[in-house]
C-alpha cells in the first residue's frame, strides 16, 4: 500500500459477536478508535439471537457516527461441526457480495474460523491477510473437554493442521502473548519479524478510577458489609475453568478471611455452579453468583479487594493473555493467578504489586497468597491502575494494529 494518506478499506472477520463482552471490549474498542485514523471498516460478525435481539442497538449507535459497517450474521450453535460449515458458508457468500463493491486492502481475522475465510480471500484475490489468532484454539477446546470424544479427533487434527497453514500463509499473524510467539518461531512456523504481540487491552473510558462511593453501593446492594473482605472472580465458568479449583481457592480464602465473600460475575448460567458447590458439601451462604453488563463490570470490581484469575495449567495457556487482569488493576485489585499462564511470571515481575502468583493450588500455598494479598500488604489502588495504563491501554493495541495496517 503506497503511503498512508489513502483512506485503507478493511474487512474484519469474528466469529464472536459484537453484542458478546468479549466484541464490545476486544473488537468495537479498538476498531472504533483505529478507524478515526483512516480506516473504512466493513465488520462481519456472528451473532448468538438472544443476546443480538438485546444489545443489537447498543452496537449500532455506537458505531454510528464512525467509518465501520457492521454486518451481522446470525451464530448456528447446533448440531456441532455442521452448524459451523454452515457458518463458514454464510460468511463466504457475505464477503463475494462485499468484493462486487470493490476490493479490500485487508483481511483481519480474529481466530480460527475467520481465518478460514481469510486465507480463501488471499488466494482468491491476493487480499493481505492478518491472522489474529487469540489464542491456540483447538488445543482449548480439547483441553476444556469440549472436543474429547472420539468424533471430535479428526476435527482437532484438521484444525492444527489448518493453524499451521494460517502461519505460513498469513502476511502477518498476531499473539497475545509472547511465549505464544517464542512457541511459534521455536517450531519454525513463521518468521519472528512476520509475528506481533499485542495482549488484551482494557478501554479506560469504560473500567474507571477506584471510587468509595460504587463500592458502598454495590456492597449495599449485594448485601455485603463493609468491613468484610472479598474475593471476585469475573469470567466464564466451566471448560478450562473447573468448578473444583474454584471451591479450593474459595477454602483457602474463608480460611485466611472467616467473614469473607466470593463474588462471581459471570454470564454463565449459575444453577450448575450452585448444584456443584451443594453437592461438594461447601456453605455457599458467602458465594454470590450475579452478572453485569459489559459496561457496568468495572463497579464489582470497585467493591472487591483481591481477583481471581485461573486456569488449568495445560499447553494452550502459553496463548493466555486474561483480560480480567488489566480489569482488576484498572480498578485497584490485586490479582491471584497459577504461574505459568502466558506472560502473567514475567508480568508480575516487572509490576509487583499486582498480585501473587501460586505454584500450585495447595491450601498451604493459597492461604500464605491470600494473607499477603489481605494483610501484609496495602494495596495503592492509583499504581495498579498507572500499571493497568502502561501495559494494558487499548491506545497501544490501536497503535500496534494502525502501524501493522499500513505496512500492507
Amino acid at each position: 500500500m503506497s503511503g498512508i494518506m489513502r483512506r485503507i478499506k478493511a474487512l474484519y472477520l469474528s466469529y464472536d459477536g459484537m453484542t458478546d463482552s468479549l466484541g464490545q471490549s476486544q473488537v468495537i474498542a479498538y476498531l472504533e478508535k483505529i478507524a478515526k485514523k483512516g480506516v473504512d471498516y466493513h465488520l462481519i460478525s456472528f451473532e448468538k439471537p438472544e443476546v443480538f435481539e438485546k444489545k443489537k442497538g447498543t452496537i449500532a449507535a455506537r458505531i454510528k457516527d464512525s467509518s465501520i459497517i457492521w454486518h451481522p450474521l446470525s451464530y448456528t450453535k447446533k448440531p456441532p461441526v455442521l452448524s459451523t460449515l454452515k457458518d463458514i458458508n454464510r460468511g463466504w457468500a457475505k464477503i463475494k457480495e462485499l468484493q462486487e463493491t470493490g476490493t479490500f486492502d485487508i483481511v483481519h481475522c480474529r481466530g480460527y474460523i475467520a481465518a478460514i475465510l481469510g486465507q480463501r480471500m488471499k488466494k482468491r484475490w491476493g487480499t493481505h491477510f492478518i491472522f489474529d489468532m487469540r489464542g491456540w484454539w483447538p488445543d482449548e477446546k480439547l483441553e476444556s473437554g469440549f472436543w474429547n470424544s472420539p468424533v471430535y479427533k479428526p476435527v482437532y487434527s484438521y484444525f492444527k493442521k489448518l493453524e499451521r497453514q494460517f502461519f505460513k500463509n498469513s502476511d502477518f499473524t498476531v499473539s497475545l502473548t509472547y511465549a505464544g510467539k517464542d512457541e511459534i518461531v521455536k517450531n519454525k512456523w513463521k518468521e519472528a519479524d512476520a509475528i506481533g504481540v499485542i495482549p488484551t487491552c482494557v478501554d479506560f473510558g469504560i473500567f474507571k478510577p477506584f471510587e468509595e462511593v460504587t463500592r458502598n453501593a454495590v456492597r449495599a446492594e449485594l448485601k455485603i458489609p463493609l468491613d468484610a473482605q472479598v474475593l471476585l472472580y469475573s469470567g466464564s465458568l466451566g471448560g478450562n475453568y473447573k468448578l473444583e479449583d474454584f471451591l479450593e481457592v474459595y477454602r483457602a480464602f474463608k480460611t485466611v478471611s472467616p467473614n469473607g465473600y466470593f463474588l462471581i460475575l459471570s454470564k454463565t448460567e449459575p444453577e450448575p455452579v450452585l448444584q456443584f458447590i451443594e453437592e461438594s458439601g461447601i456453605d455457599a451462604s458467602s458465594i454470590i453468583i450475579t452478572s453485569a453488563d459489559y459496561d457496568e463490570v468495572y463497579k464489582y470490581i470497585h467493591a472487591s479487594d483481591v481477583g481471581l484469575i485461573i486456569y488449568s495449567i495445560t499447553y494452550s495457556v502459553i496463548g493466555r493473555s486474561p483480560t480480567k487482569l488489566g480489569e482488576y488493576w484498572a480498578g485497584g485489585i490485586p490479582a491471584i493467578s497459577l504461574k505459568g499462564v502466558g506472560d502473567l511470571d514475567t508480568i508480575m515481575e516487572k509490576y509487583p504489586q499486582g498480585g501473587v502468583l501460586v505454584d500450585s493450588l495447595v491450601q498451604d500455598e493459597l492461604q500464605s497468597a491470600f494473607r499477603t494479598l489481605l494483610f501484609d500488604r496495602s494495596p495503592d489502588r492509583s499504581i495498579l491502575r498507572e500499571a493497568a495504563v502502561d501495559y494494558f491501554d487499548v491506545s497501544k493495541g490501536v497503535e500496534f494494529y494502525y502501524t501493522n495496517y499500513c505496512k500492507a
